[in-house]
């Protein structure tokens, strides 16, 4: 579930990023239909999804993913961790996907899920990610 989805700015990023990328619609779908909570990021590049599910040891959840296109038939996802760090714009990647096709298995994308809403535990790690990802995180 997206549980910021009923503000009007993210309901038209939403549509902006389904409309620009069929990747990014499919995830969108995937992620409104997920019994996880997600939220949507605004004011970044692409589409950033934030979980929202406790963690098991009672720290707020920081994991992030981005979808990113630098262009036509090519998307970036990345997973990564903002810093706590008060000001600070460092980020702490948990590698990517580089995908050179316009579609997703569904059972990708809930494993890109899980993964999120673990904060990235290393059991839920998704078997297609490159954890040497050489792409910076876009702003």
């Amino acid at each position: 579930m997206i549980a910021n989805q009923a503000q009007p700015a993210v309901a038209q990023k939403l549509s902006l990023e389904a409309a620009a990328n069929s990747l990014a619609s499919a995830l969108i779908a995937a992620v409104q239909a997920s019994a996880d909570p997600f939220e949507i990021e605004m004011g970044s590049a692409g589409l950033e999804i934030v979980a929202r599910a406790a963690l098991p040891s009672g720290i707020p959840n920081r994991a992030r993913m981005k979808i990113f296109s630098p262009k036509s038939g090519h998307t970036l996802v990345f997973f990564f961790k903002r810093s706590l760090v008060p000001y600070s714009r460092d980020r702490y990647s948990y590698g990517g996907l580089d995908l050179r096709t316009p579609t997703v298995e569904p059972q990708e994308m809930s494993a890109w899920l899980d993964f999120l809403s673990s904060g990235f535990h290393p059991d839920k790690r998704p078997e297609n990610l490159r954890r040497a990802f050489p792409y910076e995180i876009p702003e």
